[in-house]
């Protein structure tokens, strides 16, 4: 029987886990052609286990399936990588299985968390694009400027920036962009560039402002963007020669705009990080590691549904499933006033069946501490936040139309979800 990548996968964490029964710790590495291997903290490896792996795995058995810590020639190349993460910890019974995934892409979506996120960033992200994400965005920035705060927007979707274009006019954007700071940090560069500036779209009332980090900086001569995006995700290294993951380095981007946002002004009252849609690195850190709160953009269809799906069932894994899945909110981004009542209830349905088949706990009726939701329960992470749809949206030209922002038809379609959003972040200022 032929044996496929999902199945030599399930197979070899079996045999990670028979070993881990009896007090080993495990640690189960797949390489970048999904090939898979154990790595064992005992000197004397088990007769049979290397044929147990290559049984599991079929043809994705690496050449050499089972290897000891003691054999490694640098075991704190796996042991200390940045990339390991717990599959099931140790306990008094059990030895603990880790995982690390020689990966070319992807490896932050099933990275654990060492830090709680910061309560005042909140991410925009869509699994399929084109549901208004970047729009939302700028709303919510120009509504809580206009309450008096202070406000730092960064445009993370390099691949088809938006953000930048809504919140400043291109003569007015700051020289450097998101890509810049990836290519000079890469070479320890990174000093002094100037990658935030005031919106001048957003008028100035109760103090409030906007600053932008847009994703890249002021369009002129000889300024390649396409050049610094190639080289965007590469994994660098720190001065004492260890790896440094795309991660990371996103993490150290969105730190230095909020500080030089604080040296320029004040500390940001919130920041919005405008992700990149569909499974890619920027939205695994975004939503993993950096996102106090992550707004889930979706229109209720079938392939929405499937790909959210297969995303919580990936969280569904971590040790920490829990935390995340508290911070993520659904977003009804294109509802059909006319319908309105009737399509939020069937998309909440779908989002409650989502949620409860991967990242909510199965509770009986009286665990009040389990998470766990109703799917009529408005303060549920599945329960939408809507935004109206309506048809002069498409295709809106901002820079045509001075003062979009503030038409009745614009206005009234992200009412509830300008206001119940803000809640969420500051409290309630209506």
């Amino acid at each position: 029987m032929t044996i496929r990548f999902d199945e030599a996968w399930t197979g070899i964490i079996a045999v990670a886990g028979t070993l881990s029964d009896s007090g080993t710790d495990v640690t189960v590495v797949r390489d970048l052609i999904g090939r898979v291997s154990l790595i064992v903290d005992i000197d004397t490896i088990p007769a049979n286990l290397e044929d147990e792996v290559r049984q599991a795995a079929g043809a994705f058995a690496a050449p050499v399936p089972v290897r000891s810590i003691s054999d490694l020639f640098d075991p704190a190349s796996i042991l200390d990588s940045q990339n390991l993460y717990t599959k099931r910890p140790k306990s008094d019974s059990q030895g603990e299985i880790t995982v690390l995934e020689r990966e070319v892409v992807g490896a932050d979506w099933t990275r654990t968390v060492d830090h709680a996120p910061a309560a005042n960033r909140v991410t925009f992200y869509g699994f399929k694009g084109g549901v208004g994400r970047s729009t939302a965005a700028f709303m919510l920035a120009q509504h809580l400027a206009l309450i008096g705060k202070c406000v730092l927007v960064i445009d993370l979707d390099l691949e088809s920036p938006g953000l930048g274009m809504l919140t400043q006019r291109d003569e007015d954007l700051p020289d450097y962009g998101v890509v810049d700071f990836f290519a000079e940090s890469a070479v320890g560069n990174e000093a002094g560039l100037d990658l935030v500036t005031r919106s001048k779209v957003v008028p100035e009332r109760h103090n409030g402002e906007v600053w932008l980090a847009p994703a890249g900086g002021r369009p002129r001569q000889n300024y390649e963007y396409l050049a610094k995006l190639n080289r965007a995700y590469v994994e660098t290294s720190t001065p004492d020669g260890r790896g440094k993951r795309f991660g990371a380095r996103l993490e150290q981007a969105v730190n230095t705009c909020e500080a030089r946002v604080t040296e320029l002004s004040r500390a940001p009252d919130v920041i919005i990080l405008d992700s990149r849609a569909g499974i890619h690195d920027v939205a695994a850190t975004t939503l993993t590691h950096l996102g106090g709160l992550n707004l889930l953009f979706a229109a209720d269809n079938p392939q929405t549904w499937a790909g959210y799906r297969a995303l919580f069932e990936e969280w569904q894994k971590l040790p920490n499933s829990r935390q995340l899945g508290e911070r993520l909110r659904m977003v009804s981004s294109m509802t059909p006033a006319a319908k309105q009542e009737e399509y939020l209830d069937r998309f909440a349905d779908q989002a409650q069946s989502c949620f409860t088949d991967t990242l909510y706990e199965d509770a009986d009726y009286d665990d009040l501490d389990a998470f766990n939701f109703s799917v009529s329960d408005p303060a549920a992470p599945h329960a939408p936040i809507p935004i109206l749809f309506h048809t002069d949206l498409v295709g809106l030209d901002p820079i045509r139309k001075p003062g979009w922002s503030g038409q009745p038809f614009v206005e009234g379609a992200f009412r509830v979800f300008l206001d119940s959003v803000t809640e969420l972040l500051i409290g309630d200022q209506r």
